[in-house]
């Protein structure tokens, strides 16, 4: 058979599984606020922020996954999770503190926490999975945002027993991800972006890169406006669309402890949304959106670029590093939520997607 067909047969139900958070067109999504929230239409895929609970909350997570089922209020739309779980369950077990709230915090006990209880966060994994599994079923796609501020567990000489080397902490988001898996084989995943790491590539090396469809911020108060994530960060979007060569979601509308920082209407703006399609962003989910956000979008959707790579066909953008070894993540790549075992190139071919 014929490797484009081949291609096309195995991306045909995924493009149709797949049809709400779009990588080939600007999409926006809410925080979940429970049924209460007057959703814009406009949006795609709606947020919840997954382990807060010592057991998985049917009531909070289950009614968002519920919602988005055929029938419910945001039917259709794409449910997406910040996998928190890690420090969630840190919060729990030993009163631990993100790192910007105060001590003891993530940043002193966070690394040991991970190396003494690897059994307690993977049980924690596999109950949030099952429970997810149930409630949404394992055909259509969920994301699973993976893991916020992973980096610091890494990094910083706070950490006691010194921080995890990057090979352990690739190791171990590799189980993570391998658990959710198991009981969501449709998932797809997206790994997290710290702005402030200084040693990106060596960093993003360290993990089994084609487990993860997408890249995505998850401390909100993102800069929409400029070419660095956050100005006062070195990191640039585009950076990371080419050292990954995988689509970015960006987020905002909440800052220090998850406080509430509004609506931030410079994500609505044509000027700077065509700015960062440029460098790779495909996404803006705004925590607390305002309540007339969907004529927003209504207007501004009319003034975007096309995103880059779906005009032209299935071709591979390839890392500039090769020291990542990590595969290219084209429009159709992503979209199944995972990368082939090679990376692939047909030149001259055009490849429509709906």
């Amino acid at each position: 058979m014929n490797r484009i067909w081949r291609l096309f047969l195995i991306l045909g139900p995924a493009l149709a599984a797949h049809a709400q958070l779009d990588p080939c067109r600007f999409n926006f999504g809410a925080g979940w606020s429970g049924l209460t929230a007057n959703y814009a239409q406009q949006t795609s895929f709606v947020t919840i922020w997954a382990g807060s609970d010592e057991a998985w909350n049917q009531y909070w997570i289950g009614d968002m996954l519920k919602a988005c089922k055929p029938g419910g209020k945001l039917a259709g739309k794409t449910p997406v999770f910040y996998s928190y779980i890690i420090a969630f369950t840190a919060r729990r077990d030993l009163q631990l503190k993100d790192c910007d709230v105060g001590t003891p915090s993530l940043c002193q006990q966070g690394a040991n926490f991970i190396r003494q209880k690897k059994a307690r966060i993977l049980s924690q994994y596999e109950k949030y999975a099952s429970e997810t599994a149930k409630a949404w079923g394992t055909q259509d796609r969920i994301l699973w945002m993976m893991e916020p501020d992973y980096y610091q567990y890494a990094s910083g000489s706070q950490q006691e027993g010194g921080p995890l080397s990057f090979q352990e902490a690739g190791a171990f988001m590799g189980e993570l991800v391998a658990t959710v898996r198991k009981h969501l084989p449709n998932a797809i995943f997206s790994m997290d972006i710290s702005p402030w790491i200084p040693n990106a590539a060596s960093w993003f090396g360290a993990f089994k890169m084609s487990d993860f469809a997408y890249m995505n911020t998850s401390g909100g108060r993102t800069d929409a406006d400029d070419s660095r994530i956050r100005r006062e960060n070195p990191m640039t979007w585009k950076s990371i669309r080419e050292l990954t060569g995988k689509s970015i979601i960006a987020d905002d509308g909440y800052g220090v402890g998850g406080a509430s920082t509004g609506h931030d209407d410079t994500w609505d703006r044509a000027s700077n949304l065509n700015a960062r399609i440029d460098d790779g962003v495909f996404a803006i989910a705004q925590a607390t959106p305002k309540g007339d956000w969907n004529n927003a979008i209504t207007s501004v959707r009319g003034q975007l670029k096309a995103i880059p790579g779906c005009q032209t066909g299935l071709r591979p953008s390839v890392s500039r590093n090769p020291q990542l070894r990590i595969l290219p993540a084209a429009v159709g790549l992503d979209i199944l939520g995972r990368s082939l075992q090679e990376p692939v190139d047909f030149p001259g071919v055009f490849f429509p997607l709906p």
